[in-house]
């Protein structure tokens, strides 16, 4: 029954209100009889718009317009139903037909104007919006609709004028000062922007935070004079303001005067009314501006302080990481990162950076143990089996360096990350004696990357010791040496390439210049091979001594050296 209820009265409503207005055009039956069935048709058609059966509604409608034609709110009616059902074009003439048999109905109006728009009718939805405005022009809906009409079609000119009329009807009204604001730095007028933040101060008085927008917004376009005559202004509202001293330092900070915007940085610091969030972004800010390495100094010395006092925020330690990386300090930088990653294990790119710093400060043990507890959260990410593969290689711990590298690749889609993953597989099979294996992986990654540094040197130089398939490796080696000329770990492999092929007045070549260029106890030891191969015994046994000073010999050096023969 309240359903019910509630389709009378919006009944009554449209009939009340057009019969006062139709009096004396309205055709509504006389009899009895018939007015109970207008009344009857019209309740169900308004029930079956509510429940959104279209079809019923638009026919019920139509049937109570031939008993009462000259009803403004029936073809309202229609016009909406038709709009309802994505008819919007059928709607206009109702439309228009609604507001001839009522002129002075905004509702009729608003309706017909949100058609046009339906319809793409741009032209005519700005004029019946501008009529009605002419009849009511404090109608806030028709002012906001209108501006977004004239927006959305790019007419700025006619939405400022517009905007004017909203101000001088309704008020300095936030959002439209934010949309003129947005406009203005579109088109590059920062004096238009400040205009609109003074208006914005001048109408709420009571709000800080506009006149807060506004010094920031002065300082960031380096109108410094200006900023701090607003400072000064804000002052006499709030004397006391950790706000007003973050950004008397960010002034300083700007002319240069950076001792003292430090310390009206840290006196802001302390106070309890600056939340986390906000350190951050200054710092942040301050970091991207500085220029020296004595201005980094001081923001790093804060940034530890922040990461000390949020100790439980993530943001705060990866900042307080990221910015002593920056400044060369690796183990603190790890230190942070870990710090950060215990409070959220889940993010790759914090696992990303523990890992490459592990790995350049040759902390092997810890890299394996990191890249397997990161593969926990993230099973599928290749680099993390990379890490780890490549930690257990250099452990010499090969099968499980086999097992890591081989299952990272099935998940790498980056080619030239496979080329790295082939190549490592290549060593670590190699370590394993499986050299057929070995072979293959390195000839996997040659056809991703056939300039590959370390796969021409590790496959040239173990197909060299094999002593197999000796021109496939000089080929490699001599591509090697062309590319790198001065390189003695692969001017080395190139000569032991040629000495296991019998060429040892060339082997001696190269051998000799690696030999001046590292201090290196295996390559030392070949320049002196050579040298013995080509009957120059003393000299090579100087060299056998020197490499035996220099460590990293084969396991032969002390009987080269007592026999004064070469053993191989």
């Amino acid at each position: 029954m309240r359903f019910f209820g509630i389709l009378v009265i919006i009944f009554l409503s449209i009939s009340s209100f057009s019969q006062k207005r139709e009096k004396k055009k309205s055709v509504i039956p006389e009899n009895q009889g018939d007015s109970l069935k207008l009344e009857a048709m019209l309740i169900d058609a308004e029930k079956q718009l509510i429940l959104e059966n279209f079809a019923k509604a638009l026919n019920g409608f139509t049937v109570a317009l031939e008993m009462n034609s000259r009803s403004a709110a029936i073809n309202f009616k229609i016009a909406q139903v038709l709009t309802k059902s994505g008819e919007g074009q059928k709607a206009i003439p109702y439309g228009l037909k609604a507001i001839e048999l009522d002129p002075e109905n905004k509702y009729y109006r608003l309706l017909l104007a949100r058609i046009y728009q339906s319809v793409g009718f741009d032209v005519e939805a700005a004029k019946t919006y501008e009529q009605l405005l002419e009849l009511y022009p404090s109608e806030e809906n028709a002012l906001y609709e209108l501006a977004e009409l004239y927006q959305l079609t790019g007419k700025t000119e006619e939405l400022f004028a517009v905007f004017d009329k909203i101000e001088n009807e309704l008020g300095v009204k936030e959002e439209i000062v934010r949309e003129k604001q947005r406009i203005y730095m579109k088109e590059g007028k920062p004096d238009n922007i400040v205009r609109e933040y003074k208006k914005l101060i001048a109408a709420y008085p009571n709000e800080s935070s506009y006149r807060i927008e506004l010094i920031s917004f002065l300082i960031q376009n380096r109108r410094l004079e200006e900023a701090s005559g607003e400072i000064v202004e804000y002052q006499l509202l709030e004397p006391v303001s950790s706000k007003v001293t973050l950004l008397k330092s960010e002034v300083e900070w700007r002319r240069g005067n950076y001792e003292n915007s430090m310390e009206l940085l840290k006196e802001a610091f302390e106070s309890p009314t600056i939340d986390f969030e906000s350190k951050f972004q200054i710092l942040s800010s301050y970091f991207l501006a500085s220029t020296s390495q004595p201005e980094r100094a001081r923001l790093t010395k804060l940034t530890l302080g922040l990461a000390e006092e949020y100790a439980e925020e993530y943001k705060a330690q990866v900042f307080a990481a990221d910015m002593l990386y920056g400044d060369g300090e690796k183990q603190q930088s790890l230190n942070y990162y870990l710090k950060a990653v215990r409070l959220k294990p889940a993010n790759f790119s914090v696992w990303q950076d523990i890992l490459n710093i592990e790995g350049e400060l040759n902390q092997t043990d810890s890299m394996i143990v990191h890249s397997q507890e990161a593969l926990e959260y993230f099973p599928n990410q290749a680099l993390l089996y990379y890490f780890a593969g490549t930690g257990f290689l250099i452990r010499k711990e090969f099968k499980k360096a086999v097992k890591m590298l081989d299952t990272g690749k099935k998940y790498t889609v980056d080619p030239n990350l496979l080329t790295v993953f082939y190549g490592q597989l290549g060593d670590a099979y190699n370590g394993l004696e499986e050299n057929e294996k070995s072979y293959k992986a390195y000839d996997n990654a040659l056809l991703n990357d056939f300039k590959n540094d370390h796969v021409l040197n590790n496959y040239s130089y173990f197909l060299s010791l094999e002593g197999k398939n000796l021109d496939r490796a000089l080929e490699m080696s001599t591509q090697l040496i062309n590319q790198h000329p001065d390189n003695p770990t692969y001017l080395d492999t190139h000569g032991w390439v040629l000495y296991m092929r019998g060429d040892f007045e060339k082997s001696r070549k190269y051998l000799e210049k690696a030999a001046t260029l590292d201090e290196n106890g295996t390559i030392i030891e070949h320049f002196g091979d050579v040298l013995f191969q080509l009957g120059q015994t003393e000299e090579a046994l100087k060299q056998w001594e020197r490499a035996k000073e220099a460590g990293g010999t084969s396991e032969l050096i002390d009987k080269k050296i007592a026999e004064r023969k070469l053993y191989e």
